[in-house]
């Protein structure tokens, strides 16, 4: 598989992650049940970027404008947690083979835009419904604790 190939298996992989009651583990291997010419290689790159996305799922979805469909967290991982540059994504999602489709206007202006203020969950890397909870218990060294 392409490099490209496996972000497109992996928003696929999230998708399906998104609207069923399955853990992430055995959606991952019924995919890779499913699709036998994926390579040990390809499932294990499939799957960290499945789950490195799903460890920062907030702060994907805020910065990318509250999506969270699988395209739109791919995409904010390659640029906030990867770190890729505008060219190199738009490269990844060239349409060809069995690539994602080229970038719309406003996911490119999601990349492009800076993140600006990131609210406080965002920036400790927190769901934001467990914020008051660290705030309770740890007053206003919540954030630190949440990095820690």
């Amino acid at each position: 598989m392409t490099p490209a190939a496996r972000l497109a298996a992996a928003a696929s992989v999230l998708d399906s992650i998104a609207q069923g009651r399955q853990p992430a583990e055995a959606v991952l291997k019924a995919w890779g049940s499913a699709n036998r010419y994926a390579g040990s290689k390809d499932r294990r790159a499939i799957a960290d970027r499945v789950y490195k996305v799903l460890r920062a799922r907030g702060r994907l979805s805020w910065i990318m404008g509250g999506r969270e469909d699988g395209r739109a967290l791919v995409i904010g991982s390659l640029h906030a947690l990867d770190g890729l540059p505008l060219e190199e994504i738009e490269a990844l999602h060239s349409g060809d083979g069995y690539g994602p489709r080229p970038l719309s206007k406003q996911e490119r202006a999601r990349i492009t835009a800076g993140q600006g203020e990131l609210p406080g969950w965002v920036a400790a890397g927190l769901p934001e419904f467990v914020v008051e909870d660290f705030k309770a218990t740890f007053g206003e060294r919540w954030a630190e604790e949440a990095h820690a």
